[in-house]
């Protein structure tokens, strides 16, 4: 069942039942009460009886003992000669009565109806009691109370017609079934129309959610107003953010990895042909000893390329999983070094570097970061044909030291700066092949200034050079 329909039932279950019970007590205790009232009446009506026979028997003479039978006759007929001689009214409305005898015999009534007499075995001699008859689709109250006459045991019967209670207590349960089914059609309507009001949201909530599990991503839920719902659905839209970004982190591994591993096929391809093809010439054919010197040559280079290659995914999967010691490190002798390792094959390709460092100690590991500086000179390097020049400046920017690789190369398109830092991605990938680039170079920089929480920026034109910018935060 839906939680719709489960809260539309449950409400009015709860108000059907809480306004039944309701009615029902209402009217019980009113039937009560004027049952109370009436019982109260009739034995009121039995005191009145008494004391008026009383009153009216203490002044007839009466033998001081009834020991014969003709004297206890003589005291019943006085007692019904007095009873049907007086006119007992209450608010003008004459009280009809029965009296009977200790034998259960009717001595006078006046009463317009008879039942049984089965209470008086049961009473004692100064216990009323009272009980409930019903004659002809008629109720009545048959009260009964003992009195003493001339030292002989009467019992005053007094009945009070109260079938109109019983008939007020019906028509009161017919009224409240009517209302109840009024309140079942109107309270249903309202019930409905509220809770639609209050599953509204949790409806959109819904439709947004199939329309995510079914690939559309960018939905979200409305978030208006300040109840549980609309908390609800901000809690789902934060969700829903999260997922979308996390699947699109996803989505951006699967295709590194799968451009990773095309570019690794790839580069593992070309040198493998070339060492297959010419160790096969080897193999195959009689050549003379400047070709075999020259398919040598070939499989050496390759091979040597392959070597590189490995030793350079080798670094990177290392690099992900190492764990570094910060040593602080002077800036001037640091690049000291730096330059006196990449100054040969500047000088070989004509190139002119100059290095200019402002004095700052650092803390960061040094041979992980010599890879990185001699890496971004070297890519420098290779991007100016002849007769370029290479600026290293280091300074100091507030409470970061910076340095910048500026170079007066080919430059970049601006596209190409985005992807610099993957793996086997080469702005020229012929010549980098020539100068013995494997691609991996930017990726393995970006690894190492990642475990030093570095940053790293590039800015290029193209014709007139790159500038790679390095944010330094570990200063002491």
């Amino acid at each position: 069942m839906k939680f719709f329909w489960k809260i539309f039932f449950t409400t009015l279950f709860i108000s059907v039942i809480c306004f039944a019970s309701g009615g029902y007590i209402l009217i019980h205790s009113n039937f009560n009460s004027l049952l109370d009232n009436e019982v109260q009446a009739a034995r009121d009506y039995g005191d009145i009886v008494y004391y008026s026979l009383a009153n009216e028997l203490k002044d007839t003479s009466a033998a001081s003992h009834l020991s014969t039978q003709s004297e206890r006759e003589d005291t019943l007929k006085t007692v019904a000669d007095v009873a049907q001689s007086i006119n007992i009214n209450n608010m003008n409305q004459r009280i009809a009565f029965g009296i009977l005898d200790d034998s259960k015999s009717i001595v006078f009534s006046s009463l317009s109806e008879s039942f049984d007499k089965d209470m008086l075995s049961s009473l004692t001699d100064n216990q009323a009691a009272w009980c409930l008859k019903e004659k002809e689709n008629r109720i009545f109250i048959q009260a009964i109370r003992p009195v003493v006459f001339r030292e002989k045991i009467f019992y005053i019967e007094t009945i009070r017609d109260v079938t109109f209670i019983f008939d007020n207590q019906k028509s009161q349960y017919d009224t409240l079934l009517k209302i109840m089914l009024g309140m079942l059609i109107l309270g249903g309507f309202i019930t409905f129309v509220v809770s639609k009001i209050l599953m509204r949201q949790i409806a959109a909530l819904t439709k947004v959610t199939k329309r995510i599990s079914a690939g559309n991503l960018s939905k979200r839920a409305n978030t208006n107003g300040d109840d549980e719902f609309a908390a609800l659905s901000q809690n789902f839209n934060k969700m829903a953010d999260n997922l979308e970004e996390k699947i699109k982190e996803l989505k951006e591994d699967a295709e590194k990895k799968e451009l990773f591993v095309g570019s690794f096929s790839h580069e593992l391809k070309t040198p493998l042909t070339s060492v297959i093809g010419y160790s096969d010439m080897l193999r195959r054919k009689e050549m003379s000893p400047e070709k075999v010197h020259m398919c040598a040559e070939y499989i050496f280079s390759e091979g040597k390329r392959l070597e590189t290659l490995s030793m350079r995914l080798l670094d990177l999967i290392v690099l992900k999983n190492q764990q570094i010691s910060f040593v602080s490190v002077d800036m001037k002798e640091f690049f000291k070094d730096v330059c006196f390792i990449i100054v040969s094959p500047l000088v070989r390709s004509n190139i002119e570097l100059s290095c200019n460092i402002e004095p700052a100690v650092i803390a960061f590991e040094p041979e992980l970061m010599k890879t990185v500086f001699i890496n971004l000179i070297d890519n420098a390097r290779k991007s100016i044909d002849s007769d370029g020049e290479i600026h290293i400046t280091g300074i100091w920017n507030k409470d970061t030291y910076q340095v910048t690789i500026k170079d007066t190369g080919k430059g970049m398109e601006e596209e190409e700066l985005s992807k610099i830092k993957e793996a086997f991605y080469m702005v020229d990938k012929s010549r980098s092949r020539k100068q013995g680039g494997a691609g991996l170079g930017l990726a393995i920089c970006d690894e190492i200034l990642k475990l030093h929480n570095y940053d790293i920026s590039f800015d290029s034109t193209v014709n007139v050079g790159t500038t790679v910018t390095i944010t330094m935060r570990t200063a002491i």
